[in-house]
């Protein structure tokens, strides 16, 4: 009896290329959840104290 075929990667990698590998979408702002607080909290002091000159007059 003859040895059955276990893999194969043929035509994978057309199919994929078919219509473009993507990139995922990168979001604007991305999530803080489960970051470390210690870290979040010195971020929002530096954001705070780190802003733009419009955007100080606007407030």
């Amino acid at each position: 009896m003859a040895k059955s075929k276990n893999h194969t990667a043929h035509n994978q990698s057309y199919k994929a290329h078919k219509n473009g590998i993507k990139k995922p979408k990168r979001h604007r702002q991305t999530s803080t959840n489960g970051m470390d607080p210690k870290f979040l909290r010195n971020l929002r002091y530096s954001r705070k104290n780190n802003k733009k000159s419009g955007e100080a007059e606007a407030e």
